[in-house]
């Protein structure tokens, strides 16, 4: 036992002779240094930089490198009263030095940075530093990435927030005309992650971000993206005819977005798939609200060109499509078949589902209450979706579903708690709930209140087809 504790002994004390240090910066001059780049370079691995409040300007406030270097780079009163400021002269943060998640920086706002791509904090060369508790305020990039762009690096971005940031411009194209060949079109307003790059974002906030091309909030190419609680709210392009005007997806298979919001994005006639756009991409969306996004068409989501997948758990609600009804909730186009299963699509104004050379499956959902267009359309005429399960009842069209290939239709009203309040629960009366009309639930919400007393029989698509033989 001594023998033990002797060893332990000897781990303990080269364990204290190699402690992590704390460098202090204070631009007031009480601190180590009066720059951050000073105590960045004086600091060592697993080391502490730790940043007094104020707003730091200047030589060595920006571009600010690790150089290799995995320290800890925090301020002591949190990204509220600590501003690095760019001044529109220069990045935020540059990592290309193979950093990993141990490089963290945490707690301060990055403001007015101007570069061509990644103006608050650019990655590459498998750089995957964590960024924590930050701000990032109107930075501007010509070409990708206004807040953040990652090259070939999987960055860990965690209860962040991106505002107003831009790429390309941040002007709304005025009267919805084709624009100029010349246009360039850049993405990612608020982050843009490229060539490889598997991002990590959890509980980050993306609004009223702008690119001139796609995703005003998010744009990924080639790099999946893993976003968990984050909330996408009023982004937008500022070039007519581009998509995704918060999310962008292109030829990123693996994308998951769990337990998302997606809220007031996009603009009339100027782009599609308001909410999420994704183009050649599997994704995985579940338990997301699609609320209140304007495109000219596939205002909530919009899949393209083979991205499949998995829709689950998620709400459709008020999205707006100004192009004669056109998908205002999802659209599935070009071999896009995607697995739509307990969701709730109501109060779109357009269809809820736009079938275009693609036959998704759709399974114990509610489509109801659409203020223009009907439930399910088939474009071409000659898609057949899976339809199954699902309460049809309400819209404003009619509750026509398209294909020819569909059973267990019930057209009864779902009786929600509160549309109006945007409260999607169901009545304790409700027809959709497990084993009223099936074991299973239909829908994205369960009992949310109780019985409304207004129950409608329901009527199967079996029953009526027999009133007609």
């Amino acid at each position: 036992m001594k023998s033990i504790i002797g060893v332990w002994a000897i781990v303990l004390g080269l364990a204290g002779g190699v402690a992590a240090a704390t460098v202090t910066v204070d631009g007031a001059g009480s601190g180590d240094y009066l720059t951050i780049q000073e105590g960045i370079d004086a600091a060592g691995p697993g080391d502490t930089v730790l940043v007094q409040p104020g707003t730091y300007t200047g030589a060595g406030n920006r571009d600010l490198d690790f150089g290799g270097t995995n320290l800890v780079l925090v301020s002591s009163g949190g990204y509220a009263v600590t501003t690095l400021d760019c001044e529109n002269a220069a990045r935020g943060f540059v990592f290309s030095s193979c950093e990993d998640t141990t490089a963290v920086v945490r707690g301060f706002t990055i403001a007015n940075a101007a570069a061509d791509s990644g103006a608050g904090a650019f990655l590459t060369k498998g750089s995957d530093p964590r960024f924590e508790a930050c701000l990032f305020l109107n930075n501007t990039a010509s070409d990708k990435g206004g807040g953040l762009c990652c090259v070939s690096s999987s960055p860990v971005v965690r209860n962040c927030r991106f505002e107003q940031n831009t790429v390309g411009g941040g002007t709304l194209a005025a009267g919805g005309g084709a624009q100029p060949a010349s246009v360039v079109y850049p993405h990612g307003g608020g982050m843009a992650c490229l060539d490889g790059s598997s991002p990590v974002i959890e509980d980050t906030d993306f609004d009223l971000n702008v690119a001139g091309g796609g995703g005003g909030g998010l744009y990924c190419y080639q790099s999946p993206p893993e976003c968990v609680r984050c909330d996408f709210t009023g982004n937008n392009l500022s070039t007519y005819g581009n998509a995704g005007g918060a999310v962008a997806l292109s030829s990123s298979d693996g994308a998951v977005f769990t337990d998302c919001t997606f809220r007031g994005n996009g603009a009339a006639e100027t782009i599609t798939g308001a909410g999420l756009y994704a183009s050649s991409s599997d994704v995985t969306i579940t338990d997301c609200a699609f609320m209140d996004n304007t495109a000219g068409s596939a205002a909530g989501l919009n899949l393209v060109y083979g991205s499949s997948g998995t829709i689950t758990d998620c709400t459709f609600a008020g999205n707006t499509a100004t192009w004669g009804c056109a998908a205002a909730g999802l659209r599935c186009f070009s071999g896009s078949d995607a697995t739509i299963t307990n969701c709730t699509f109501a109060d779109n104004n357009g269809d809820h589902i736009w079938c275009q050379e693609a036959s998704p499956t759709i399974e114990y959902s509610i489509l109801a209450y659409s203020t223009c267009g009907i439930a399910v359309r088939c474009e071409e005429g000659t898609e057949t979706p899976l339809i199954h399960h699902c309460f049809v009842y309400g819209n404003a069209a009619s509750d026509t579903l398209c294909g020819g290939n569909f059973h267990d239709i019930v057209n009864a009203d779902p009786l929600f708690c509160d549309m109006a309040g945007e409260d999607f629960t169901l009545c304790q009366d409700s027809p959709c709930l497990p084993g009223a009309t099936w074991p299973s639930l239909a829908g994205a919400e369960g009992e949310g209140c109780p019985a409304c007393g207004n129950a409608v029989e329901p009527t199967t698509w079996g029953s009526l087809k027999a009133l007609y033989h």
